[in-house]
């Protein structure tokens, strides 16, 4: 009789966005339901203008950091942040604060490939 030796699978390798996933998943249950409008204060058009005006500052600084080569992650994650919160159509500030999630899972996966 003739046994055959199951085949031990390889660990799979962890997703790091998963990983990352889930400890905002953590961070976010800690926040509650707040039900909050994405521009607040008395005068919230005053504060989008502001927002614009430095999502377009940080957008600038992050096309010249590009081209220098010298890129950080600040900069992408200000001009993500304020470009989201400068947007007054519902719909294009969900998209941009998608984005700026997706901006901030993209830094912490790369701090987490630079850590020892």
């Amino acid at each position: 009789m003739t046994e055959t030796t199951p085949t031990k699978q390889s660990a799979r390798k962890a997703d790091p966005t998963t990983a990352v996933l889930a400890e905002v998943k953590a961070a976010r249950k800690v926040l509650g339901t707040r039900h909050l409008p994405v521009a607040g204060g008395e005068r919230p058009a005053k504060g989008q203008a502001y927002h614009q005006r430095q999502s377009n500052r940080w957008r600038a600084i992050e096309h010249s950091r590009t081209l220098a080569e010298t890129s950080g992650w600040d900069s992408a994650v200000l001009a993500a942040a304020f470009g989201a919160l400068a947007e007054t159509d519902p719909e294009h500030n969900r998209s941009g604060l998608v984005r700026l999630a997706a901006v901030a899972v993209a830094a912490v996966e790369s701090l987490d490939q630079a850590a020892p």
